[in-house]
């Protein structure tokens, strides 16, 4: 007969079985389910980087290429970490072995300590170092291990030994820059020079290299080279080495990323790289001139004074200077450069400095010392209001002294014929001298204009012109063919000729 057995798991049972008398309390009894979990057991972990890059045990690298003979080789650094929760032990003696067909073209550096507790790291390098002779090698290194998962750790290295050749590298402190590489000289304001920055050449080949002429380049004009240490055409030695200088400086911000290449000449192969740096705007003053609106940056003819008399003055003319750059504006200064510079009155300005959008101004008033027209030439300068460097704008203003204003008299004609009639008329006489009398007319300190007759009746009417300002006392009278010397003036007028 087959029989079916039916297993039925209960995690947790309590069977309880009656006490005896009175006590209430009977035996208790717990059957418990098979299962449950234990702890984590500690355990170190082995991993070992080259490049950055975690390698696993049997892995290859190529470490590419090296002349024979070199005094360094070629370095292949690799770090030895412990990712696990437990001490890892490295109990190889030495720590890493090298074999390998070609291991004497290898050199090894053993790692300086044998344990890690986790989550710590040790290095150890590699250098290939070809003696022999040329062509492909390979080595191998080993190394034992604590790891649970991996008791040894093994990795190849190949490389390819060159003929003995020079062999260019450049650095900038101890930064190498890779051939075609790059090197950021940072931030240097337009139009000004940044820091010199000096690179080193080093010759890591096996053979020497001969230098070119110019030995040191560069393709762009903002980054200057200077300060060789070498001769153009010169020899560099194995090991031997030389510096140069570059200088950033920017023209302009278009645009602000800036680059050259730089080539080191020399055999056996030149060596690129390229530079790069960024322009930023240069804050600086920008001056700025103006008369009523009108702008005279750039110099002009301001409108004119007009006709004053001698020994007056104008009202003043003020022109306002701005600074509407972002840096500040020095050396501010107004001057009368040419002209009739003593017939005019320029002011300074009231300062001589603008912080960025600050303004001043200066005055100039026309006072004419002698008559006809007069011109002169101010000039305002700064040291540096034409966007950083010195600006200059030239300003002519212009004026007359005035010679004489018209003055228009009328009156009523006389009743008698003779001034009506050929060879008759009137006599307009004036002077500054009140009460003065016609007869002692002298065209000094009194003036006497005719009118005569041109036939008809004589006009009553004359526009004369007088030579300064202020009152003049006019008369009238009338002549005739027989009387020349005329009559009885008129009663005397006055009228006061302005100032302007």
């Amino acid at each position: 007969m087959n029989l079916l057995i039916f297993l039925t798991f209960i995690p947790l049972l309590t069977i309880g079985c009656p006490g005896g008398g009175g006590g209430g309390g009977g035996a208790a009894f717990a059957l418990m389910g098979l299962g449950g979990g234990g702890t984590d057991v500690s355990a170190p972990k082995l991993e070992i980087t080259y490049s950055g890059v975690v390698r696993e045990s049997g892995a290859t690298i190529n470490l590419g290429s090296e002349p024979m003979n070199t005094t360094n080789g070629k370095l292949a650094s690799l770090t030895i970490h412990n990712k696990g929760t437990a001490t890892l032990s490295l109990p190889g003696s030495p720590i890493v072995t090298l074999g390998g067909t070609d291991k004497d073209d290898f050199q090894l550096t053993q790692p300086n300590q044998s344990t890690l507790a986790p989550n710590t790291s040790v290095t150890f390098t590699l250098r290939f170092k070809p003696v022999s002779t040329q062509g492909s090698k390979t080595a191998n290194i080993r190394l034992e291990t604590s790891d649970p998962a991996l008791s040894a750790f093994q990795l190849t290295f190949t490389a390819t030994a060159g003929a003995p050749a020079a062999r260019l590298e450049v650095s900038q402190s101890a930064t190498e820059i890779v051939s075609n590489g790059s090197f950021n000289m940072g931030s240097v304001e337009e139009k000004s020079s940044g820091s010199a920055i000096q690179f080193t050449v080093r010759n890591t080949g096996s053979l020497a290299s001969t230098l070119g002429n110019p030995m040191v380049e560069s393709s762009d004009t903002q980054f200057t080279v200077s300060a060789v240490s070498a001769a153009n055409g010169s020899s560099l030695a194995k090991d031997g080495s030389f510096t140069f200088n570059v200088t950033f400086s920017p023209a302009n911000t278009t645009p602000t990323a800036k680059s050259t290449t730089i080539t080191v000449n020399a055999t056996p192969s030149n060596f690129l790289f390229t530079l790069n740096g960024t322009a930023t705007i240069k804050p600086e003053p920008n001056i700025a001139i103006s008369h009523n609106s009108s702008s005279f940056t750039s110099g002009g003819t301001i409108p004119t004074f007009g006709a004053f008399w001698p020994g007056t003055t104008s009202n003043a003319k003020s022109v306002t200077i701005t600074n509407n750059g972002t840096a500040t504006l020095t050396g501010l200064a107004v001057n009368e450069q040419s002209g009739d510079t003593d017939q005019f009155i320029t002011s300074a300005p009231g300062s001589t400095t603008l912080t960025p959008g600050q303004s001043t101004s200066f005055t100039v008033t026309f006072s004419p010392s002698a008559n006809g027209a007069k011109t002169a030439v101010v000039r305002v300068t700064s040291n540096n209001g034409n966007n950083g460097v010195a600006s200059s704008a030239d300003i002519t203003v212009e004026g007359t002294g005035k010679a004489s204003a018209a003055v228009s008299v009328s009156w009523i004609g006389a009743k008698e014929k003779a001034p009506n009639d050929t060879d008759g008329g009137y006599k307009v006489c004036y002077s500054k001298a009140v009460d003065f009398n016609p007869s002692d007319v002298n065209g000094t300190t009194i003036f006497c204009d005719t009118v005569a007759n041109t036939g008809g009746t004589t006009p009553t009417t004359k526009v004369i012109s007088v030579n300064t300002y202020g009152i003049w006392y006019i008369k009238v009278y009338a002549f005739g063919k027989y009387n020349t010397t005329g009559g009885i003036p008129s009663s005397q007028i006055s009228i006061n000729v302005p100032s302007t």
